[in-house]
């Protein structure tokens, strides 16, 4: 699942790039439980790993960033931070529901 789709293309001065203020994501929601993880050392400036580990496939780990509100995953991952993991099934109901590919 591309990350980038998620986002409006605007041009600004000429230019098209990505509206990081408005996303299709907003609309994200979760039916099943969440599971929790606590960040460990390794995953400091690897956010895929914990991707990795949840999910077991490396492609996620935008979403666990956007659904716990974390801008840059090189400053703001915090060893012991606690983040909320969405279930597997309410990201492939989002990705059917949005047409993502």
């Amino acid at each position: 699942m591309n990350r980038c789709i998620f986002y409006n293309k605007v041009t600004v001065d000429g230019e098209e790039e990505l509206d990081h203020l408005w996303n299709s994501l907003s609309s994200f929601t979760m039916r099943y439980n969440p599971t929790h993880y606590r960040v460990d050392a390794s995953d400091l400036m690897r956010p895929w790993r914990i991707s990795k580990k949840n999910y077991g496939s490396d492609n996620l780990w935008w979403v666990i960033l956007a659904w716990n509100g974390i801008e840059n995953p090189l400053t703001d991952l915090i060893e012991g931070m606690i983040l909320v993991i969405p279930n597997k099934l309410d990201i492939l109901e989002f990705q059917k529901r949005n047409s993502v590919r």
